[in-house]
């Protein structure tokens, strides 16, 4: 079994792989969502003079220094409350003197990504083999997807406001990339035949 694990996490990895180039490069279904920043060359300027560190960055934000009173910090609060409703909000993952872009390390990264999560949902597989049918084993893949959607990519949408497309987006292509790789896995992985 663990030949058919180790197979079934390689081809599944594979699998959502190339699925992933195809929904990102091809139907840019990856970039739903997202748009340049208008006069961007002005709020660059503004963001490196502006901050300093590389880090991610939410506003408004507030003081929430610790040793404050309960008065001062309800007072802050308050205040915080007030420029969300004013707005603008947003975040900035930012890195102030810049980087390469390195193309191809973020490509190996992210099959490696997908070959941890492949050798996971494969080990899996390899458990419930005996006990399951085929569409079952497809299903705990495409399930597995689905609970990584909600509990890790829908909470960008709740808090950060992340857009309502681009998380559709997101978690549409992740759970037809893993559902295809699970047929592929389930393939592989199945119940000895017996003599």
């Amino acid at each position: 079994m663990g030949k058919k694990i180790f197979l079934g996490g390689l081809l599944g990895s594979v699998v959502v792989f190339l699925m992933s180039s195809v929904f990102h490069m091809a139907t840019h279904l990856g970039e739903i969502g997202i748009q340049p920043v208008p006069n961007e060359d002005a709020v660059r300027a503004t963001l490196r003079s502006s901050i300093h560190e590389a880090g991610f960055y939410y506003f408004p934000g507030g003081n929430m220094a610790p040793g404050r009173s309960k008065e001062q910090q309800a007072a802050d609060y308050a205040a915080q409350l007030a420029k969300w409703k004013e707005g603008p909000t947003g975040i900035v993952i930012f890195n102030p003197g810049g980087a390469d872009l390195q193309f191809g390390t973020k490509l190996v990264n992210e099959f490696l990504f997908g070959l941890v999560g492949a050798f996971l949902l494969a080990w899996v597989l390899g458990v419930t083999a005996g006990a399951t049918s085929y569409g079952t084993r497809v299903l705990i893949v495409t399930a597995a997807a689905m609970f990584g959607g909600a509990v890790y990519t829908m909470p960008y949408w709740n808090w950060y406001g992340f857009p309502t497309n681009y998380i559709a987006s997101e978690i549409g292509t992740m759970v037809v990339s893993w559902a295809v790789a699970g047929a592929a896995m389930a393939a592989v992985i199945k119940k000895p035949a017996t003599a």
